[in-house]
C-alpha cells in the first residue's frame, strides 16, 4: 500500500545538510538547526514499511565529513497512519537517528530535536566569555 504525504525535513545538526532522502525520495537541502522546517515537498509517494532516509553533511571548507553520506542508524517505518494524515516530518537528529512523524498539520520541532541541538550547539560554546 502507498501514501501521499507533503514531507518537511527537520535538521538539529549544527551545520547544513543536503540530498536528504526518504527512500530515495525528495531530495532536500536543510540549513542548520534554528532555520529548519523549511525543506518541503508536496505529494511524495511513499510505500507503507520499512524507510531508509539518507542525507549529506555540508559545511564551511575543511570541515570534518564534508560531502559524507549518512544513513539514519535506527531502524525505521511507516504504518498505521491515521486517515486525515497529510504531513510527514523527518527529523534528523545530531546522533544520525531519524524520527518519521506522520501529522495532520505542518509539523513543527520535536522537543528532542531542541534538547539534542542545544545540547550539540552549548558544546561549541567558547569558555573564555567575560563575567
Amino acid at each position: 500500500m502507498t501514501v501521499t504525504l507533503d514531507v518537511v525535513f527537520f535538521n538539529y545538526l549544527d551545520r547544513f545538510i543536503y540530498d536528504a532522502y526518504i527512500d530515495g525520495k525528495a531530495g532536500a537541502v536543510s540549513a542548520p538547526y534554528r532555520k529548519t522546517g523549511g525543506a518541503s515537498f508536496s505529494g511524495v509517494r511513499l510505500k507503507l514499511g520499512p524507510k531508509t532516509v539518507t542525507w549529506r553533511l555540508d559545511g564551511p571548507e575543511g570541515m570534518p565529513r564534508n560531502g559524507e553520506k549518512v544513513v539514519a542508524k535506527n531502524w525505521l517505518a511507516l504504518a498505521d497512519l491515521a486517515p486525515d494524515a497529510e504531513f510527514l516530518g523527518v527529523h534528523i537528529y545530531p546522533d544520525e537517528t531519524v524520527e518519521l512523524i506522520p501529522s495532520r498539520h505542518y509539523p513543527v520541532e520535536t522537543e528532542k530535536g531542541k534538547a539534542m541541538a542545544a545540547g550539540s550547539l552549548l558544546g561549541q560554546l567558547p569558555t573564555d566569555l567575560p563575567g
